[in-house]
């Protein structure tokens, strides 16, 4: 009359990944209607069966950390947080993934950047990068950078100016001129020259600058020629580099009074040559107009204890106009680290819970508390490893 049936599968435990689905029996009469399980024997009730279900895939999603410090601490500034895509692989198993995923899914992405604004920073330093060291190998000279206030009505806080000159030594002694060969003769005598390139180079062969070098004893990079002798006449090197890298400038050359005698070189006093005939010594020249990074102190760190970030405003200027012109090779860093004392360790957060939706079990058998997510969704159960 009366006989054991298992019912059909019920519902999958998971809506997405894989879950389980089960059977239980029930007592049903002959004609199949379902009554009270007292009318069937419990001794011969069947066990229920659980069987896996694979259900769709789950839909991926967007997880965002906290919000870092502003990065500045007065004036605007930016905070940043980390942004990733996140989906259900199977329970359990929360695992980050490409974010194409999220992105194919038309998700909406949580901004990673926000502006913060702290009070005004008022009249700051603005100052350039150091110029060269303008003194000769194994010697001591001066170098000076300009130094600006970013108010025009010169509000800054003088007792808190830059330096703008400190010492500096020159080069290493060994900087040596090397010399090419001559090149062919020009023509006769008094007209003829002969050129050769003239460097300044490192031991390494590396060309650096000719004011690294001895002025005093560069070689002539030109040469008077001819086959027959010749009287003194002027004789006038290659133009120095302007002595300035933007702007107006000087340029300056070396004119010696010199001839040829018996098929030889030879050098005369000025008063030997026309002084009336003396080409030019020195003369203007303009390089590039000048543009010139400014970059304001570095703002305090973002952290007080272990490691941040501190960052400076880097400004290009012509003159007093902020411009687009400098050399983005040459631009300063704007954002460093700062490393400070490590952080004491945190009290635990009586009140922390573990997200239902993750398995904080797994998440400790598998070691995850240390990943930022984890750390966050299984705050309760990984709070013994953060205070280990």
């Amino acid at each position: 009359m009366y006989r054991w049936k298992l019912s059909s599968q019920e519902p999958c435990t998971m809506t997405c990944s894989i879950g389980v689905s089960r059977a239980l029996a029930m007592c049903v009469r002959y004609d199949g209607t379902e009554v009270d399980d007292v009318y069937c024997d419990a001794v011969t009730r069947p066990q229920p069966v659980h069987d896996f279900c694979i259900a769709r895939e789950c839909q991926p999603r967007w997880e965002a950390s906290t919000w870092s410090e502003c990065s500045r601490t007065c004036g605007e500034g930016f905070q940043f947080r980390l942004v990733r895509c996140w989906r259900m692989l199977s329970p359990g198993l929360d695992s980050s993934v490409y974010s194409d995923l999220c992105t194919l899914a038309e998700l909406e992405r949580p901004p990673e950047r926000r502006p913060c604004k702290s009070p005004a920073c008022g009249a700051q330093w603005e100052v350039a990068e150091w110029a060269e060291c303008p003194a000769k190998c194994g010697h001591r000279a001066k170098v000076d950078r300009e130094v600006r206030c970013s108010y025009e009505d010169g509000t800054c806080d003088p007792t808190t100016k830059p330096p703008h000159t400190k010492n500096c030594t020159g080069p290493p002694c060994e900087r040596q001129w090397t010399m090419s060969e001559w090149g062919p003769c020009s023509g006769s005598c008094g007209q003829g020259r002969m050129t050769r390139h003239v460097y300044c180079k490192t031991p390494q062969g590396r060309v650096v600058p000719e004011a690294q070098c001895s002025q005093e004893d560069k070689p002539l990079a030109v040469h008077p020629c001819g086959e027959r002798d010749c009287r003194p006449h002027w004789l006038d090197q290659d133009w120095d580099r302007c002595n300035t890298t933007c702007g107006r400038g000087v340029k300056r050359r070396v004119v010696l009074c010199a001839g040829i005698t018996s098929g030889k070189f030879q050098m005369f006093e000025d008063e030997a040559c026309n002084d009336s005939e003396k080409p030019e010594e020195e003369d203007t020249c303009f390089e590039r107009p000048c543009f010139k990074w400014y970059t304001t102190p570095w703002s305090e760190c973002t952290k007080t204890c272990g490691v941040g970030v501190r960052m400076r405003d880097v400004k290009c200027y012509q003159g007093r106009e902020l411009v687009r012109g400098c050399d983005p090779m040459t631009k300063p860093v704007a954002k460093q680290t700062c490393a400070l004392q490590p952080c004491p360790t945190e009290p635990p957060d009586e009140s922390c819970q573990d997200r239902p939706t993750t398995n904080c079990t797994l998440a400790l058998k598998v070691n995850l508390c240390s990943h930022w997510y984890y750390s966050k969704a299984c705050c309760h159960s990984c709070r013994p490893i953060r205070l280990h």
